[in-house]
């Protein structure tokens, strides 16, 4: 992928991508992530007339990366939920970081849900008219309080690599329990500025919502029913999306849902046609739209699938300096 932002406009930005087929778009960036305008040259200009996804994915990669480009260059918040993989990040080194009972105060309704598939546990929420137990996922979502000098210090400690090998412990269920401190030791101690002061993990975890039930009917549609949300005006920072599985403790649980959320910092990445940072490169459920992508399409490999054989990660459409931190977030 190639992206140049060739104009500034009222509203917005005018970028020229190429994709990773040499197609050139021309797509037009406002200040919120909104798509103005899209014209390119190598596909149908008839949705109807492209086919399922080789040739529907292209033009999305284009207009992810796109805005993706707008907010590492400029700054601007042009990234909605699941689109922005250093808030991700963020979410998981905090989740990392969070005392026993603040985990287990916001999270054990989560747990006895997928739980209650495998046992006699009573699931917090009763499944809605319609919805198969082996086709529904559990949405939660989580806030964090932070802000751009904060996020900038959580994603550069969740890419740095003895960071990472500190969250991966943890991520991997070993029941060993680091401290917030611990883990963002490494990245400080390398000179970055510590914008987080004296606050815990269990201080920057703003809030968390019920749970959300999302499932596909016997025909294939999609519904979610939506469990109660904070009253805060924004997204949240991450939607975990957790298919029902059997939990073998609290601390193996926590590693699970880190695990879910660095493989949604990978879609993320993937969906932008470009590789992941090398922390980011595993195998497993992440976003379960992807997951659906990688399972039924070929323009995709298996990356849900942990035992699929995987040969690419698009190394080479990944520009240069692409996982450098945004402008805003102490960027050049």
């Amino acid at each position: 992928m190639e992206a140049e932002i060739k104009k500034e406009t009222e509203d917005g930005f005018g970028l020229r991508i190429l994709d990773n087929n040499r197609v050139e778009h021309k797509i037009g960036v406002c200040f919120d992530g909104e798509i103005d305008g899209h014209l390119q040259n190598g596909y149908p200009d008839e949705p109807a007339e492209r086919s399922m996804i080789d040739e529907v994915e292209p033009i999305n990669q284009a207009r992810r990366f796109a805005k993706y480009w707008v907010y590492r260059e400029r700054g601007y918040d042009t990234l909605s939920l699941n689109e922005n993989p250093h808030r991700i990040a963020a979410v998981a080194l905090v989740l990392a970081g969070l005392s026993t009972d603040s985990f287990e105060e916001h999270f054990t309704d989560l747990y006895l849900q997928v739980a209650s598939h495998y046992g006699e546990t009573d699931p917090p929420v009763t499944l809605p008219e319609g919805a198969r137990p082996t086709h529904v996922t559990y949405r939660t979502d989580v806030y964090l309080g932070l802000d751009d000098d904060a996020l900038a210090t959580l994603a550069a400690a969740v890419t740095d690599p003895a960071a990472t090998e500190s969250l991966r412990s943890v991520q991997n269920g070993d029941g060993t329990h680091r401290s917030f401190e611990a883990v963002l030791s490494p990245i400080l101690e390398a000179g970055e500025t510590d914008a987080v002061g004296d606050l815990s993990a269990d201080d920057l975890l703003e809030a968390v919502s019920g749970i959300h039930v999302h499932w596909d009917d016997s025909a294939g549609v999609y519904h979610t029913e939506w469990g109660e949300q904070p009253p805060l005006e924004r997204d949240p920072d991450a939607r975990i999306d957790l298919l029902p599985y059997d939990p073998a403790s609290f601390a193996e649980f926590r590693g699970h849902l880190i695990r879910i959320l660095y493989c949604q910092v990978r879609d993320c990445y993937l969906g932008m046609g470009i590789a992941p940072p090398d922390a980011f490169r595993l195998q497993g459920h992440g976003i379960h739209e992807f997951a659906t992508w990688y399972e039924h399409y070929d323009f995709y490999e298996r990356y849900h699938d942990p035992n699929a054989t995987v040969s690419t990660w698009y190394e080479e459409h990944t520009p240069e300096g692409i996982y450098d931190l945004p402008a805003f977030a102490g960027g050049e």
